[in-house]
């Protein structure tokens, strides 16, 4: 199982927001933490859904999403 923090910038539709992808399947809470500040670091001053993304797919299963 693959664990991801995702950032989508919520804008209109038209337009294409900026979206982020952090791996943070084998960090540890330290770097977890640090990552998910840098993220939103990157997202300050835009509107964004945070997601952190459990990604079923290598083990033939779906995924869950849990908002942040």
């Amino acid at each position: 199982m693959r664990l991801y923090y995702e950032a989508l910038e919520i804008v209109d539709m038209n337009e294409t927001g900026e979206f982020i992808r952090a791996d943070i399947t084998d960090m540890t809470d330290k770097e977890k933490e640090d990552t998910l500040q840098a993220i939103k670091d990157v997202m300050s001053g835009k509107e964004y859904r945070l997601t952190e993304h459990i990604c079923g797919h290598d083990e033939g299963k779906g995924c869950e999403m849990k908002e942040i």
